[in-house]
């Protein structure tokens, strides 16, 4: 037995993950997050760590947007942010307070000087 659940692991990975597909790949329902729930999200197994990290793009733009009562002129900020970073910048922005509001994320191959992240 393992855990507080009584079960093993390998009876509480049984219980709990019943892929739809043999690869282990399926869909299940978001019930846990309210601004998306009743939707759902696709599952698939992963590369081993360091496979995937190789996989990663080296940055990713990540777009913010600002309207606030002290700032009311609609504003958009773009951030170049080193993969290895991407989880914290994120936590960050969730952090702030709310008064800028992710627009968009995505992956790119280069940054530019100006952003001084290489």
């Amino acid at each position: 037995m393992s855990g507080d659940s009584g079960w093993s692991d390998a009876e509480t990975l049984h219980k709990l993950w019943i892929p739809d597909n043999p690869d282990g790949s399926g869909w299940a329902d978001i019930d846990w997050v309210s601004a998306v729930q009743g939707s759902r999200y696709h599952y698939c197994h992963g590369e081993p760590l360091a496979e995937a990290i190789a996989a990663r793009p080296p940055y990713y733009l990540v777009r913010t947007r600002s309207e606030t009562e002290q700032i009311p002129i609609p504003h958009e900020n773009t951030y170049y942010i080193p993969a290895v970073n991407l989880h914290d910048f994120l936590v960050e922005l969730g952090w702030s307070g709310g008064s800028e509001v992710i627009w968009h994320i995505e992956p790119v191959e280069d940054a530019p000087d100006e952003a001084c992240v290489s």
